[in-house]
């Protein structure tokens, strides 16, 4: 019951979301600068406040192994799957990339800290980093190759290591590893900034959702949710045992791996040639579900 009562509500939000902009509240404008405000600022400072108050020993290879390696384990079954049924092209790359890119900065960081509180959010916090460099990398490499579109590559690319969340992410392992004491006063506005991030993003996730594509791509789109919340955090599940990570200390991992679709996934589609519908569909279908099978690993994992 503890869990229905963390979880739901953070999906409840969004829907709150989704209300708001279909009654009017949200025009197309703010949503784009309040999406703008939480990914430059509110959200790199969210990062790293959580990672500077974390421990250095927090710092461990194998639960970063436990995100990384499934990913790579997802493109592959993704990609033979993608060839099983016959996809081409930007299809493809679409499909491969909305089975392991998913919304950790938003919707997992939101979960980890309602769920797991201060500790589970600090451990997170590192986690995130490291996955938004690599599913950001991996799906632009994968629409690019699929679609054909190679010039686009390099120039995306370049992008993601100007990406704050990742500026943030490193100076935050910077500041932890040479113990740089930050003063009160500063550190504490930072974290006063940070709090905006998780509330309004949750909101502008569900004022953004679109049902238009849904029913075109819904076979696609139902496949892809099954891999992304339910098999590709069961890969970090088995690391987790094959690397004797404590259910505690993998927890965090398993979470942030059973995110749904990011959001990201439908704009690389749009700029690299991909499938547009059937990332949306994919975004869209995977969040709807999200709540059910967070509650399911939540629940075997404790």
């Amino acid at each position: 019951m503890a869990v229905i009562e963390t979880i739901i509500p953070i999906f409840i939000i969004i829907l709150f979301g989704l209300l708001i902009q279909k009654k009017g509240f949200l025009t197309t404008l703010f949503i784009q600068e309040a999406n703008k405000f939480i990914f430059i600022i509110s959200l790199p400072f969210l990062i790293f406040t959580g990672i500077v108050k974390a421990n250095i020993t927090d710092v461990a290879l194998c639960p970063i192994l436990c995100v990384i390696l499934p990913t790579i384990m997802m493109i592959a079954l993704s990609l033979f799957l993608g060839f099983v049924t016959g996809l081409k092209k930007g299809r493809l790359g679409s499909f491969v990339q909305t089975t392991f890119h998913g919304n950790v900065s938003y919707i997992g960081l939101a979960v980890l800290f309602y769920l797991l509180g201060e500790e589970g959010f600090k451990r997170g916090s590192i986690l995130v980093g490291f996955l938004i460099l690599v599913n950001n990398i991996m799906a632009i490499v994968i629409i690019s190759w699929a679609s054909q579109k190679h010039e686009s590559t390099v120039k995306a690319l370049l992008s993601i290591i100007k990406t704050p969340v990742i500026i943030a992410t490193f100076l935050g392992l910077l500041v932890l590893y040479i113990n740089l004491q930050i003063p009160q006063v500063l550190f504490k506005s930072m974290v006063i900034i940070a709090n905006i991030a998780l509330p309004m993003a949750l909101i502008i996730i569900g004022a953004s959702m679109s049902f238009s594509g849904l029913k075109s791509a819904l076979r696609f789109s139902l496949l892809v949710s099954f891999l992304k919340l339910l098999v590709l955090p069961f890969f970090s599940l088995v690391l987790c045992k094959i690397f004797s990570i404590s259910p505690k200390d993998g927890l965090p991992g398993v979470l942030l791996l059973a995110t749904p679709t990011a959001v990201t996934s439908y704009v690389l589609a749009h700029e690299l040639g991909g499938d547009k519908d059937l990332a949306s569909s994919a975004v869209t279908l995977s969040t709807l579900l999200a709540p059910l099978t967070y509650i399911f690993w939540v629940s075997v994992i404790r």
